[in-house]
């Protein structure tokens, strides 16, 4: 056996794997003999077929296996060895043809494309400065929270004319420009909706005061703000669809509920708190709402300065990749996510989320950080927690149910490998916290989420 490389350019390289005979036979022939031996051929009683015969039969078939096993291991050592850091998995190459004419020829060449890995230094230090947000929790924030529970476990009765407060259900109709309906167009589909949170003017006055079966001429956009999310859920229609939308539809109203607001009192904090000891009163009761969302907003300063240091660590690593490559790798490897026509639009996302991991991989092995057993449990504690609390579920990280549920899971390697990437995320940008200076700015809840949908729309998030 023989095998080479050939370089294509830094990030890619084609390996060579030149087998001949000697390299296969034994083992095609330990193979047919176990065929041989299992063998029922019509003729000859069972195991007892001449070896011939079962060459015949079988040994073009069990060369190809061979072959492929031995270029495969090959391969592999083959990186191991020469320590090459590779992207992906070797493939097939389209730059030196592979020769495996089985029926004619006994040497045959595999030739496999490689991706390497770029090479490059971390480029942070403290002369990179970050802000850590302390948002600072008022009253009127505390009073909105108040409001906006009492809104949640308001109960709702039938009303005879809306409100701001009110839940109007209509069915909504789009019109042509004759203002009949549409033909094709979107009909009586019910939706509902609550004109304080009508950001148009003049649309929200339109829908207070009104009656069940009041008829109200709007855009249906501007009734839900234009957010392309609603509009799609409420419509039942694809994004692609809303700028089709004519501008005028009819909004019937069909039923308007009002809330019948709680009041603040035991009965009610303890609705509030369910599986908590219950504010005593109304003081306590907003002291608790004070704590809550001191302690939200902190996670959230937490969780965005990470945000932040994901773009830091982008914006000073320059990363290239081998682009065709891994293009060529991901349709072979993940072929019901992507193929030639969609991966040019979808290989920008898998190309980010290399190039963040290559500078994650760079900093661990500089800081030598790992994911021991402990950090990898402990891991799983957390993201199970976090899974169990989205299903309303308040399972403490020491509970016996979590603990039967970790040890089951632990048996699965793959979820293992996604624990112990998530612990190494966290230890890395935990490292760069260390290493670039972070100044602790205290800023208004209203400033904070300035601040945040300023950054969303400036990188398109």
């Amino acid at each position: 056996m023989n095998i080479s490389i050939q370089k294509q350019d830094e990030l890619q390289a084609t390996v060579i794997i030149d087998l001949v005979k000697a390299d296969y036979q034994e083992k095609v022939d330990n193979q047919l003999k176990k065929i041989q031996r299992s063998s029922n051929i019509k003729g000859f009683r069972a195991g007892k077929a001449p070896l011939g015969m079962v060459q015949k039969l079988y040994g073009k078939s069990v060369v190809a296996e061979e072959i492929q096993n031995i270029a495969s291991d090959a391969i592999n050592q083959y990186i191991q060895d020469e320590k090459l850091d590779i992207l992906g998995y070797p493939i097939t190459s389209v730059n030196v043809e592979s020769d495996l004419d089985i029926d004619n020829k006994e040497e045959f060449k595999f030739a496999f494309d490689l991706g390497l890995a770029p090479s490059f230094e971390l480029s942070i230090s403290t002369k990179d400065k970050l802000d850590l947000f302390e948002v600072e929790v008022t009253e009127k924030e505390v009073n909105e929270d108040i409001d906006y529970a009492r809104k949640r476990h308001a109960k709702l009765e039938d009303a005879g004319i809306s409100d701001e407060e009110s839940i109007i259900y209509a069915n909504v109709t789009e019109l042509n420009d004759s203002g009949e309906p549409l033909e094709g167009g979107i009909t009586e589909k019910p939706v509902s909706f609550v004109p304080s949170m009508i950001e148009d003017k003049k649309l929200q006055k339109s829908c207070i005061g009104v009656k069940k079966d009041t008829i109200v001429k709007a855009d249906v956009r501007k009734l839900f703000n234009d957010n392309e999310t609603v509009i799609t859920s409420s419509l039942g229609i694809a994004k692609e669809g809303i700028a089709d939308l004519n501008k005028s539809f009819n909004i019937q109203v069909t039923e308007i509920k009002s809330r019948i607001m709680p009041e603040l009192g035991e009965d009610y904090y303890k609705e509030v708190f369910p599986g908590e000891e219950a504010p005593k009163n109304e003081e306590e009761y907003k002291n608790r709402v004070l704590t809550n969302l001191q302690a939200y907003y902190k996670n959230e300063a937490d969780l965005w300065l990470d945000h932040e240091i994901g773009h830091l660590l982008m914006s000073k690593h320059s990363i290239n990749l081998p682009d065709e490559f891994l293009k060529r790798w991901l349709i072979t490897t993940k072929e019901n996510d992507y193929n030639f026509e969609n991966i040019d639009e979808k290989y920008e996302q898998e190309k980010n989320a290399l190039q963040r991991r290559l500078v994650i991989d760079k900093i661990a092995n500089e800081h030598k950080l790992e994911a021991t057993a402990e950090d990898v449990n402990m891991e799983a504690r957390i993201y199970f927690v976090g899974m169990y609390r989205q299903y309303g579920l308040n399972i403490t990280p020491n509970d016996s149910f979590l603990d039967e549920t970790i040890n089951k899971r632990m048996a699965d390697r793959e979820f293992v490998s996604q624990m112990a990437d998530r612990v190494i995320y966290r230890k890395a940008y935990d490292k760069v916290k260390e290493l670039v200076s972070i100044k602790t700015k205290k800023v208004t809840v209203e400033n904070y989420f300035k601040h945040v949908n300023e950054h969303k729309a400036e990188h398109g998030e």
